[in-house]
């Protein structure tokens, strides 16, 4: 089950706007919608809570651990995770509240509400009114991501993506997957005691997504206004993805194999700017030649031979080497 939508409470615990998702489940809503009215589309309306955490002993023995609590779901009873005693729940209805005051300040409109697992992840985006062309008929959207979890590894991020999140794979497409969300949310609150006090905070924070989306697009229009020759862009590759040194002391065959494997990265790159998405439009611009960079990361990379795609590599993407590889292409192509 790739999408990993909870259902925890007998329905798939998702609800969105406009186009289903590819898993096909959830409730669909017409017309713009709040946060609260998303959540309760969605199934999304429980809260959660923390009991004291047990150890069985053995021989109707118990012993309770007094520097940790079970979090977990009042309306199922579900345990969705275990922290220590400073853990502050931050319930689902706390963290519509930040976007809705998006929605009310910069005019953007919920489109998906959802829950991974059994509700540990949770998720909620924004559509920002602020699509931009780059070129004539090369769009832009942008929505505002938040998700937060229950499961006392998460905190509450916020992002700004291109990425429509309806499932788990997407979430790790736009930069929120499994691992440390604080590496690459633009908005980071950790579950604390004054964590009411500091999504106050986050909701001043999101007078700056507008302005960062009007900086993306002045970036993206820069490279897209820059010509560049087949060989620059070659260059360009080559410096985003350096050709494999010869490790010392030499072990056999192994710098061939990976130097092979770079070769037929930097062919599939070239394919890319040639012939990939956008490249009718796109062709001999540094535009190009990172939306290459780009689609090679998000769309060849995470499929293995079979088709399939890879967790881990998807997980890189995501948080890895390609994570920070993709923010390289873009400095570079800036350069």
């Amino acid at each position: 089950m790739a999408h990993e939508i909870s259902e925890e409470s007998g329905r798939a615990e998702i609800a969105y706007a406009g186009e289903t998702p590819w898993h096909g489940l959830g409730t669909r809503v017409e017309g713009a919608q709040t946060s609260a009215a998303m959540l309760a589309a969605a199934g999304l309306e429980w809260v959660v809570g923390k009991r004291p955490l047990l150890v069985d002993l053995g021989n109707s023995n118990t012993q309770q651990i007094d520097s940790h609590e079970a979090i977990y779901r009042q309306d199922t009873g579900r345990v969705l995770g275990v922290t220590t005693t400073r853990y502050a729940p931050i319930q689902n209805a706390q963290c519509a509240d930040i976007v809705d005051a998006l929605v009310a300040e910069g005019g953007a409109h919920v489109e998906v509400a959802g829950a991974l697992g059994h509700g540990e992840r949770c998720w909620m985006l924004a559509r920002i009114p602020q699509e931009f062309e780059v070129t004539r008929g090369d769009a832009v959207k942008t929505y505002f991501l938040l998700a937060w979890g229950h499961d006392g590894l998460h905190g509450i991020a916020g992002k700004l993506t291109p990425v429509r999140v309806v499932c788990n794979n997407t979430l790790a497409a736009a930069g929120l997957g499994k691992t440390k969300w604080s590496r690459s949310a633009d908005i980071y609150l950790r579950h604390s005691k004054n964590a009411s006090m500091r999504i106050d905070e986050a909701r001043r924070a999101l007078g700056l997504v507008r302005r960062q989306v009007d900086e993306t697009a002045e970036a993206y229009r820069a490279l897209a206004a820059r010509r560049i020759t087949d060989g620059a862009a070659a260059e360009y590759f080559a410096t985003v993805f350096p050709a494999p040194e010869a490790p010392a002391p030499p072990v056999p065959n192994e710098h061939g194999r990976a130097l092979a494997r770079w070769t037929v990265r930097q062919a599939e790159l070239a394919r890319l700017y040639a012939e990939g998405p956008g490249a009718d439009r796109a062709l001999g611009t540094a535009w190009g030649a990172y939306n290459a960079v780009a689609a090679w990361i998000d769309h060849s990379y995470p499929v293995l031979k079979s088709g399939e795609v890879s967790p881990s590599r998807r997980e890189s993407v995501a948080f890895g080497f390609y994570a920070g590889a993709r923010d390289r292409a873009l400095e570079l192509a800036l350069a």
